[in-house]
């Protein structure tokens, strides 16, 4: 079971929402100042070292239904993994309860890419030896 809600939220609304649990983390090879954390809410934090008193940056885990983007609340939207690519410093990958394996940008709040598997996604990984490939598990 699970329930699809309109994203339509205030910026008081965001900044009421607490701390969130998080399942996983991964440092930027680039700037070990900045690093990522998968929720058990479905959003991924990108904080720094030097800020530790607020998030720099919130991704939301998404889906979309049509042209309409939609937020699935429930036990499907787990942040299982994030991991930063190797070779492009902005560049992240998630994987997740709601069976997607997601590309992001750091400069965009919604993902680049999404690949729906059919299958919760429990990891996700970039090829040691390419720019571009990656793997799940």
């Amino acid at each position: 079971l699970y329930f699809m809600f309109l994203i339509e939220t205030s910026d008081e609304e965001a900044s009421l929402i607490g701390y969130a649990g998080g399942l996983c983390f991964d440092f930027s090879k680039f700037d070990p100042q900045v690093f990522l954390v998968g929720t058990e809410e479905g959003k991924i934090h990108q904080c720094s070292r030097a800020y530790s008193g607020q998030y720099q940056e919130t991704y939301e885990v998404l889906r979309r239904l049509g042209t309409v983007l939609i937020m699935i609340i429930g036990p499907f939207v787990i942040v299982y993994k994030v991991r930063f690519n190797n070779y492009h410093p902005r560049v992240f990958i998630s994987a997740s309860a709601d069976w997607t394996v997601k590309i992001w940008d750091l400069k965009h709040k919604y993902p680049i890419m999404s690949f729906d598997l059919g299958i919760a996604v429990t990891d996700a990984m970039w090829a040691p030896y390419s720019s571009t490939g990656n793997s799940s598990r």
